[in-house]
């Protein structure tokens, strides 16, 4: 049993190599009690201020640089959320082979300047250059008709009901839109709305909020700039539909986890998946109540299952669920819950 665990532990050792900042204590003090704008404008003042990394490849602390840590696998190749034919990484800083730097999160639509939205990691991604010329500044969705493959995605049109127009969308992998999800989510609280109602004027000044001016651009379609929703209801309903049925996994809170080590803010519905419900989802308008959220990185979460609610239907939830062994960041410290027990990297 022992010679068994050991092995299982160094398995999974093998994939947690990448650098780690874990949420620090007290980091998202103030937004219990908040509310819709209020809490997503408090959510802002708390994420935006970070560290901006440099654009590109070749340098430390440069675009590929993070990648090397946040999206390399334990074999050694880029975990590409574009293409299921994956490269190999080579030195940190370099780009890897057949890849360039995705925004998730078009920078068109704020007009492209190389500002902070621009560098964000967070919705940055290595990504199969043809897969990503391919999807355009379109935003996330599910095709309907005209649909064609580019590497793993799915690309086609949908139709926009209220301005009775097709547009082009682009759908990842299942095991990948939560992932797509709490990254829009992110970047609409980062870089959106402030808690007095104001635009990013940093970020979204040319256009006085995201552009929507342009056929050509996909935020006409998903974005609007009436209130701190920040999305348009279609999209908004994608999204969090999304994020509900892929949750939060080992994979993304090592990323998460990793570019924090660089920029040194979180995002916080990775840290607190819930946190998407009081804002966009079925806890709209209600006040945050903090008691019933759990971390991502909380003993009683379950990476892969839970939604970061916790309450009297989570036990059975747990219990029903809990797979033979699970790894869990935990604090930053590796944990293997095994046969219902916990052991960390000695065993114990």
């Amino acid at each position: 049993m022992r010679k068994t665990l050991f092995i299982l532990i160094s398995l999974v050792l093998c994939s947690s190599f990448a650098l780690a900042e874990v949420m620090p204590e007290g980091y998202y003090n103030g937004i219990n009690g908040t509310k819709d704008g209020e809490l997503k404008g408090t959510l802002k003042t708390i994420i935006r201020d970070h560290t901006a990394i440099p654009y590109g490849k070749g340098s430390n602390n440069c675009t590929w640089f993070v990648f090397y840590y946040s999206d390399q696998n334990a074999e050694g190749y880029c975990e590409d959320m574009y293409c299921d034919t994956w490269q190999k990484f080579t030195t940190p800083g370099s780009a890897v082979s057949g890849c360039n730097i995705e925004h998730s999160f078009a920078k068109s639509w704020w007009g492209g300047a190389e500002n902070d939205a621009y560098k964000d990691c967070y919705h940055l991604n290595p990504s199969n250059s043809n897969a990503n010329s391919a999807r355009s500044n379109y935003p996330l969705g599910v095709p309907e008709k005209e649909i064609k493959t580019a590497g793993s995605l799915k690309i086609g049109k949908r139709h926009h009901d209220a301005l009775n127009e097709d547009h082009y969308v682009f759908e990842p992998k299942d095991e990948y839109k939560g992932d797509f999800a709490r990254a829009y989510f992110y970047m609409a609280t980062c870089y959106g709305k402030d808690i007095n109602g104001n635009y990013d004027a940093t970020i979204c000044s040319k256009y006085k909020g995201w552009r929507v001016d342009n056929k050509d651009v996909g935020s006409k379609y998903a974005m609007q700039n009436n209130n701190y929703l920040e999305f348009q209801s279609w999209e908004q309903e994608v999204l969090i539909t999304w994020h509900r049925q892929d949750p939060v996994s080992e994979k993304e809170i090592r990323r998460a986890d990793a570019v924090s080590n660089f920029q040194h803010n979180r995002n916080p519905f990775i840290d607190y998946p819930y946190l998407a419900e009081y804002i966009w989802g079925e806890k709209a308008g209600q006040n945050l109540d903090m008691s019933h959220l759990i971390s991502s990185s909380d003993p009683r979460f379950i990476v892969g299952v839970s939604n970061g609610w916790w309450g009297e239907s989570t036990a059975t939830e747990v219990t029903t669920t809990l797979p033979a062994a699970t790894k869990i960041i935990r604090n930053g410290q590796l944990i293997i819950r095994h046969n219902g027990r916990e052991y960390n990297i000695l065993g114990l």
